[in-house]
């Protein structure tokens, strides 16, 4: 398995993401955009996002692990990120992006995982200034629904994952990774 320190987007993904959030910016709900800002700022939120989950990509095609892209249209939800398939079961994948050094867990609206649950959720941390995403860790749907801790900071409800919650990468490469064809 091959794990970076961080992956450096590339421009052709940085354009991807680009493009998507561009794309979206219009269509992306009030209710996920609890920052100030307005449409550039859902734009901006919705880029970060992305390259955080192009970051993902780059580590799962430098692994050649087969995944399915999500490619839904800007304007409808997605149902995954990434599908991941292994002989007996499809996995859906949610790439969660943080930007900030003082951001210490990973959020999931409550709504969401009832409604579009998702297996596997993996926390990255973006580093904007330099493109750079550092895949900090993964924790399965059952992980969050045992932990069931549930935080409102202001803006709806959402399920916590601290830091410390995180099983490594390495972990998920070899428990479930190499077995995807």
């Amino acid at each position: 398995m091959i794990l970076r320190e961080e992956y450096i987007i590339t421009p052709d993904l940085y354009q991807e993401a680009l493009t998507y959030a561009q794309s979206s910016r219009a269509y992306t709900s009030n209710r996920h955009d609890f920052h100030a800002g307005g449409l550039n700022n859902k734009q901006q939120k919705m880029l970060e996002g992305k390259l955080g989950e192009k970051g993902f990509k780059m580590f799962l095609i430098e692994n050649k692990i087969p995944f399915v892209e999500d490619h839904s249209s800007p304007q409808e939800r997605d149902e995954y990120d990434f599908l991941l398939s292994t002989a007996n079961k499809q996995y859906l994948f949610d790439i969660k992006t943080r930007t900030k050094s003082f951001h210490t867990r990973t959020l999931e609206m409550v709504e969401q995982a009832r409604s579009h649950p998702k297996d596997i959720f993996i926390s990255a941390r973006l580093f904007a200034e330099r493109n750079a995403v550092k895949l900090l860790g993964w924790y399965s749907y059952q992980d969050m629904r045992k932990a069931n801790r549930i935080e409102n900071n202001g803006y709806l409800n959402n399920y916590v994952m601290y830091d410390t919650d995180l099983r490594p990468i390495e972990e998920l490469y070899n428990s479930l990774l190499v077995n995807c064809i």
